[in-house]
C-alpha cells in the first residue's frame, strides 16, 4: 500500500495527500480492513494477473455524503499503470457488483477538478457529474444517479 500510496508521482493532482509514512498506509488499511468487517466489501487490491504485482486500490465504501448513504467509488493506480484501462476496468467492475448487490445505493465519485483522466474514467463507466451547486471546491461530484441532486 505504501509503495502506491507513498509515491508523490501517484498524487500529481492532490500532492497534499501522499503517505509521508509507511505509518499512514497502515492506518489507512486498518480503516479498510475495519470497513470490510463491518460492510463485508470495501476497497482492493489491484493486481495484474501476469505477474501478481499490485498496481494501485480501488472498490467502493459504504459513507455518508450530503446526508445521504452513498458508495464511495475510489480508484488510485501507480503512474506506471496509467493509461492502460485499469482503472476503468476496476471501476466498471465496482459499479457493476453496487448495483448487483446494493442497487438501492447511489455510487459517487468526488474527482479533483484537475484531474481529467479520473474524470474520464467516471464518464466511461457511465457516472455523470452533478450540479455545480452541489460539488465541494475544488471537486467534481460525478453519481450513478441524480437523485434530486
Amino acid at each position: 500500500m505504501f509503495r502506491v500510496h507513498g509515491d508523490p508521482a501517484t498524487y500529481q493532482y492532490s500532492p497534499e495527500s501522499v503517505h509521508r509514512s509507511l505509518a499512514s498506509s497502515e492506518a489507512m488499511l486498518r480503516l479498510c480492513r475495519h470497513h470490510w468487517a463491518r460492510y463485508g466489501f470495501g476497497y482492493w487490491a489491484i493486481e495484474l494477473a501476469k505477474d501478481q504485482t499490485i498496481i494501485g486500490f480501488g472498490g467502493l465504501e459504504q459513507q455518508c455524503w450530503r446526508e445521504h448513504t452513498v458508495l464511495n467509488l475510489y480508484y488510485r493506480l501507480t503512474p506506471s499503470a496509467w493509461g492502460h484501462g485499469y482503472a476503468t476496468e476496476m471501476a466498471r467492475t465496482a459499479l457493476q457488483l453496487a448495483r448487483d448487490y446494493l442497487p438501492q445505493l447511489p455510487v459517487i465519485a468526488r474527482i479533483r477538478a484537475a484531474n481529467l483522466p479520473s474524470q474520464q474514467v467516471a464518464l466511461k463507466i457511465g457516472l455523470h457529474r452533478i450540479p455545480e451547486e452541489l460539488e465541494e471546491p475544488g471537486y467534481y461530484i460525478f453519481a450513478s444517479e441524480s437523485n434530486g441532486w
